[in-house]
């Protein structure tokens, strides 16, 4: 079971680059239209093969209601185009805009709402969006794209269902739903030819061609079908309330969602045929001469987007800072009587060091288990995530003031934080 739950996560973060490995020596028409050399920044027009320039990218930009920019997730560059690609969209529409985003669910769309008229702080969007386990990836890769829009008071579109339901979906099936679960999705479709025979593909690609995961393919299938119909219904919801009138819509998924157009961009298509453009980022790396190109799998007769950007990979992660301790929120039980609030039953001093780690950061300064984190830097702690956003915002050589209570008694604490590989 164990090792099934890793290729499921293994085939998303696949799913999120957008493109594939399969050895196969046929060689496509359109992989020879494509150019033969191409560099980081190169942007292609697919159907023609020519390199063009942004500006001229931007051009197209007039004749489609919907853009859509297929991201990876965990490349800075992919995320540095979405932001030139919103800008220049906002400025081309006079502000009409509206930003539709996969990284947040939709029974989060009342917070986006009150990020966009800068009702809450960036932390309470983190928090109450559940981002760290909802999304998982680096915020500042997010960042900019998020405070341009708050700036400007651009909508953002909370687009997918939360990873629980995506977890409840591959468990039981679509067929294993309850009524009340199947009545909050639209209808998913899973006649595509091309569309399986794609994700099937990423499943050889990492070993299993040979291994019975009929099963398995079933559901995962099913879970990436209703990913891509709620995202398209939630697209198609929008575009057609009065809100979006005279409004373009950006559209940030991962490249898997809209390479080839299966995903997303048909199921919106032929549920409105408002004229959309596809963008993909590709990482460039040295290809195998005997597998499919990555854009190009010879089994599928279709163009993989109207423009690819190429980027760089990834460089190797920088090494973050830590606290180096353990921490839980302390339970209404523990705390004494008399530091409870009564109006909001929770307790005074929320949370605890469970262990300090004595080489880190933490344990240098003198921290000890069973300290209760009062503040930092003169901002009340109420609850882990505080102190997980907090450190977030630390660089090596930066201190933090940390107010703790140890027993009875209220001290100060000076924290020097370092790199640390642990």
């Amino acid at each position: 079971m164990l090792n099934i739950k890793l290729l499921f996560i293994a085939v998303i973060i696949v799913l999120s680059m957008g493109c594939r490995s399969v050895a196969n020596t046929v060689k496509t028409d359109r992989l020879r239209n494509f150019p033969a050399e191409i560099n980081e920044g190169d942007i292609v027009h697919v159907a023609t093969g020519e390199k063009v320039t942004f500006s001229q990218l931007a051009n197209s930009f007039d004749g489609a209601r919907i853009i859509y920019v297929g991201e990876v997730h965990s490349n800075m560059e992919s995320h540095e185009l979405e932001l030139q690609v919103l800008k220049e969209c906002y400025k081309r529409s006079g502000g009409n805009l509206a930003i539709g985003m996969e990284m947040f669910k939709r029974p989060h769309q009342e917070i986006l709402d009150k990020w966009t008229n800068g009702e809450i702080s960036e932390k309470d969007l983190l928090y109450s969006t559940d981002w760290d386990y909802e999304w998982g990836y680096d915020y500042n890769h997010y960042k900019e794209i998020m405070d341009f829009v708050r700036d400007n008071k651009i909508p953002v579109v909370a687009l997918n269902i939360t990873k629980n339901f995506g977890k409840t979906i591959r468990k039981k099936g679509i067929e294993g739903l309850s009524e009340d679960e199947r009545k909050t999705l639209p209808e998913i479709d899973t006649t595509d030819v091309y569309h399986r025979k794609y994700l099937e593909s990423i499943l050889k690609s990492h070993g299993h061609g040979d291994t019975d995961m009929s099963g398995f393919f079933e559901k995962f299938y099913q879970v990436q079908c209703a990913w891509e119909d709620v995202m398209a219904d939630s697209i198609t919801g929008y575009l057609s309330s009065p809100q979006a009138e005279g409004k373009k819509l950006l559209v940030f998924v991962g490249g898997g969602h809209i390479i080839y157009h299966f995903g997303i961009p048909k199921r919106v298509y032929r549920k409105n045929y408002l004229p959309y453009l596809t963008i993909e980022t590709y990482e460039k790396r040295t290809l195998n001469p005997d597998n499919d190109h990555p854009l190009f799998a010879s089994d599928i007769p279709l163009q993989p987007a109207d423009y690819v950007k190429v980027v760089q990979l990834p460089e190797p992660k920088k090494t973050k800072v830590v606290l180096g301790v353990m921490i839980r929120n302390l339970k209404e039980d523990e705390a004494e009587e008399e530091e409870i609030d009564k109006d909001k039953k929770e307790p005074k001093y929320k949370v605890v060091m469970d262990s300090v780690r004595e080489d880190s950061p933490a344990g240098k300064a003198g921290l000890q288990a069973g300290d209760i984190i009062l503040s930092m830097d003169y901002e009340t702690i109420n609850r882990v995530f505080d102190v997980i956003y907090h450190v977030r915002q630390k660089k090596a050589g930066d201190t933090c003031r940390i107010e703790i209570l140890r027993g009875e008694e209220k001290m100060t604490v000076e924290v020097t934080f370092f790199e640390s590989k642990k």
